[in-house]
């Protein structure tokens, strides 16, 4: 990743970083108040400085939660995101009882003990530690995810006015190449590193990336309706909604295939436009 998106004030994460310190610094200043107001009830003396000290915590969500983002932009699978989530966690858990140990023992008379501490972090903070890291995360993932789908499918639109599509694919057919027509073809899948070329009188596999092969078919019939999956809209006999905001489209030949709500706006255009009917 660029490191300028780090510093560059109209990036995403710079953004991200300003939110966290507003969102951080209130929290911070609400466990002051919260610890002055315990201490009222129970009329108990009340020391700022180890009010500070014990609210440090809040501090520490700040560069563990923006290392996650950066994280989460390098990341290429969802696979990793499980100990993406479990290792700031951990650090922090462990850190929290570390910075209090530190501290108290430069600054302060009394020591305060890293277990002590430490037990004290897991009866107030586990679950706001587990919440913390994992629902922003999430989040911006999903976020991120479904920008990356738009650019890829602006990238589309974009090649698409710029060339002309093909009409004819050259694909492999055993120990031979042979031609066949792209209006012929059913849908295709990815199977990674090669894609499926479902066509009309068999299957092929052929050796293209799913994005490369849409950027030369016709984009009046193609369209992506999965990140696995392209159909030719013609050939798409109906569809129907799972009540969730997928869709399911049935193939003239029978196959059904998923279609995420992600892609839906644009096939449902696309579907709408290629079977409308026209004067004559």
């Amino acid at each position: 990743m660029d490191a300028r998106l780090i510093v560059n004030p109209s990036s995403s994460q710079y953004r991200i970083l300003v939110l966290l310190s507003a969102i951080l610094t209130t929290c911070f200043a609400l466990g002051i108040i919260l610890d002055i107001v315990e201490s009222r009830v129970q009329h108990s003396s009340f020391y700022l400085s180890e009010s500070v000290l014990f609210s440090f915590a809040w501090w520490l969500f700040l560069p563990l939660l923006f290392g996650q983002f950066v994280l989460a932009d390098l990341s290429k699978t969802k696979k990793s995101y499980t100990l993406f989530v479990l290792i700031p966690f951990v650090i922090h858990l462990f850190a929290y009882p570390a910075v209090v140990w530190m501290i108290s023992k430069l600054f302060f008379n009394h020591t305060f003990s890293y277990w002590q501490t430490f037990n004290y972090g897991l009866s107030e903070y586990v679950f706001i530690l587990l919440i913390a890291y994992s629902v922003p995360f999430i989040l911006y993932s999903s976020f991120k995810r479904k920008l990356h789908l738009k650019q890829d499918y602006s990238d589309i639109i974009e090649h698409s006015k710029q060339n002309n599509s093909i009409t004819t694919l050259i694909v492999s057919d055993f120990n031979k190449r042979t031609t066949i027509n792209t209006k012929d073809i059913l849908f295709v899948s990815a199977n990674p590193p090669y894609v499926n070329i479902h066509h009309k009188t068999k299957l092929y596999l052929h050796n293209e990336t799913l994005k490369a092969i849409l950027l030369k078919l016709d984009q009046r019939l193609f369209v992506r309706v999965h990140k696995s999956t392209i159909v030719n809209v013609k050939m798409v006999q109906s569809y129907k909604s799972r009540l969730n905001g997928d869709y399911d489209l049935t193939i003239i030949d029978g196959t059904e295939i998923r279609l995420s709500r992600i892609y839906a706006p644009q096939f449902k255009q696309t579907f709408e436009t290629t079977h409308r009917v026209t004067p004559e």
